[in-house]
């Protein structure tokens, strides 16, 4: 990964993958890539974590130069903090780990598909029959519907609604309808265990949504047990569907997690104009996320 300003950063006791995250202008799901080898639900006080701080970062350690000095700041390894030098960027922006850039759009990490397994998203394979067709609209509507009802709930709860009930309402309903979609294809048994999984994602969205209310900073074990939750939902998918690549399909679900938090912030901050912006990419993640699942389904 190609980064101007990578650090080797120390683990402060307190310190949490949330926390660091908005400290240093990134998200959960960058930290993770960089961190491979290091269990991001555990972190141990003096371990080293390596971070590529995000736009806007302002590193507060960075010395100034004394009166009549006409060199150029240095960077110090206070506090934690160690630069890495020699690292670049490239042109225009940050890429993740093993990417390659595609024309008109944002790639996720890359991998290989093999015969038989789930296709990225966007990429095509033999003509879908009918079926095919079907599942793939009824996938997309039903995610798409999701974070938008979801959208709507937050805004009601946010601002004190009394329709904040109804929308909850029909959130849950929306995730029974997810769901369904699922119960053609797997059974019983490992359908009670996906249900359980999801209520779980819903729950953990309140308690966010109700700390983020309270304390803009806030990075308390719910933000940390909606992440795990999501790495879950993708172990379990993965487990049911071998065509998953459980890989992709987590940073997926936490590409999601990034922008519905980043939402919440945004809104409760009054960058309406922000909100609106991420709601939108939130859009075209949650197409690519449904047609992934979609072709997993149909290479059972």
């Amino acid at each position: 990964m190609y980064c101007q300003n990578r650090i080797s950063y120390r683990v402060q006791e307190g310190d949490s993958l949330y926390k660091l995250a908005k400290q240093f202008h990134t998200t959960v799901t960058e930290l993770i890539l960089l961190n491979s080898g290091v269990n991001p639900y555990n972190l141990q006080t003096g371990m080293r974590l390596t971070i590529c701080p995000g736009e806007g970062y302002v590193d507060e350690n960075e010395s100034k130069p004394s009166e009549g000095n006409t060199n150029k700041p240095t960077k110090t390894p206070v506090g934690g903090i160690v630069i890495i030098p020699g690292t670049t960027t490239q042109p225009g922006g940050t890429t993740r780990p093993g990417t390659t850039a595609q024309p008109g759009g944002t790639t996720r990490p890359g991998t290989t598909t093999q015969p038989g397994t789930a296709t990225r998203p966007g990429t095509t394979t033999q003509p879908e029959n009918n079926m095919g067709v079907d599942l793939r609209q009824r996938m997309r509507m039903a995610w798409l519907n999701h974070i938008t009802l979801v959208k709507f709930y937050l805004i009601s709860f946010f601002e004190n609604l009394s329709s904040q009930n109804a929308w909850k309402d029909a959130v849950y309903k929306n995730a029974e309808e997810i769901l369904a979609i699922f119960a053609q294809y797997y059974p019983a048994s490992a359908m009670q265990r996906f249900r359980k999984l999801f209520m779980e994602h819903l729950r953990l969205t309140d308690e966010v949504a109700a700390g983020l209310k309270a304390d803009p900073a806030f990075s308390g074990a719910a933000m940390e047990n909606w992440y795990i939750n999501a790495e879950e939902i993708a172990s379990f998918l993965s487990r049911q569907t071998p065509a998953y690549n459980e890989t992709e399909l987590r940073k997926m679900f936490y590409d999601y997690l990034d922008m519905e938090r980043q939402q919440m912030e945004a809104y409760l901050d009054g960058d309406y104009e922000t909100d609106i912006e991420i709601y939108l990419r939130s859009q075209q993640n949650m197409i690519e996320l449904a047609d992934f699942l979609t072709s997993g389904l149909l290479a059972r």
